[in-house]
């Protein structure tokens, strides 16, 4: 397989980070967004977003001058608003358009962007050392992914590509980085989740270590499927998750390390590759991190990992 696994400590993108160039406003108002106003009259169910969040009315009221974030009695938070939507942690809550989207993010230092769930044509991932500046790293390509065998390329539509990943960003203490989905004409594009941020490896070594075989994956679907007694069923499709289990063995020297990275990591979503070999791609995924360390002898040290999936 390969001698490292990685896992990204993300950075956390405000809306202070979310620079000129994005192509999202807020409120979106082509997507039907609506900002809220104070002491305007709101009716059950109306929908109306601040700071960041879609939120819905409650009760209905006038007057009010509390933001709908600091009024719980009167309004409920629904999700994001599609310009905040990609750094939810869930890559199913989507910010969408047609023809091209692009969001531009000044995050400071970082060496790795992934992006989740995104639909259109092609991509485009620019950093660059500073707003504006020179570009430091660039990839661009197709949105489809590689074909199961030449029946299916010949003959078969691709499959959409999952998930876009880049690493080897120089050092740039005041990077910018800009992530663009094009679509041809008026087709429609669309981000889930974009995560940028500080790549760390659990590296073996030449003789020994990594990923090792026997690494698992699996799909987890959250469809509701109620089944009955004649065999026929209702169904509510949701959305679904990769779960990913492995063992990485390390030198015993690496132990503190990986430790201190799964407390870094341990209550957020974070991207994890199991390996960078595109054969085992199925053993990537965004989730939730923890595991177990083992002292297996004197010089070598093993981590049990568990990845729950993120939608």
């Amino acid at each position: 397989m390969s001698t490292s696994a990685r896992v990204m400590v993300p950075v956390k993108i405000t809306s202070l980070m979310i620079a000129p160039g994005t192509t999202v406003p807020e409120p979106n108002t082509v997507n039907g967004e609506v900002a809220w106003v104070a002491s305007g009259s709101y009716a059950i169910d109306d929908l109306r977003t601040s700071n960041g969040s879609v939120y819905s009315c409650t009760r209905a009221h006038s007057g009010r001058t509390a933001r709908p974030e600091a009024d719980p009695g009167y309004w409920l938070r629904k999700g994001p608003t599609d310009r905040m939507a990609p750094f939810d942690d869930y890559s199913s809550t989507k910010a969408r358009g047609k023809t091209a989207i692009t969001f531009v993010l000044t995050p400071g230092f970082i060496n790795g962007v992934s992006v989740y769930g995104p639909e259109g044509a092609t991509y485009s991932l620019v950093v660059r050392d500073a707003p504006g500046g020179t570009v430091i790293r660039e990839q661009h390509g197709d949105l489809f992914a590689q074909a199961a065998g030449f029946w299916e390329l010949l003959f078969a539509p691709l499959p959409a590509l999952e998930k876009i990943s880049m690493d080897g960003i120089p050092i740039a203490p005041n990077a910018e980085v800009s992530v663009t989905i094009n679509s041809p004409g008026e087709g429609a594009v669309a981000v889930g989740d974009i995560k940028v941020g500080d790549w760390r490896q659990l590296i073996g070594d030449s003789s020994f270590g990594g990923t090792e075989y026997g690494a698992e994956a699996q799909r987890k679907s959250y469809t509701y499927r109620q089944f009955n007694d004649d065999g026929t069923y209702q169904q509510i499709p949701r959305g679904n998750a990769r779960d990913v289990t492995c063992r990485v063995v390390l030198s015993a020297e690496q132990a503190m390390y990986a430790d201190a990275i799964l407390g870094e990591v341990i209550d957020m979503a974070v991207p994890f590759e199991a390996s960078d070999l595109p054969r085992y791609g199925y053993l990537n995924t965004l989730g939730f991190l923890t595991g177990s360390i083992r002292a297996d002898n004197w010089g070598v040290t093993s981590l049990n990992l568990i990845v729950k999936g993120s939608i």
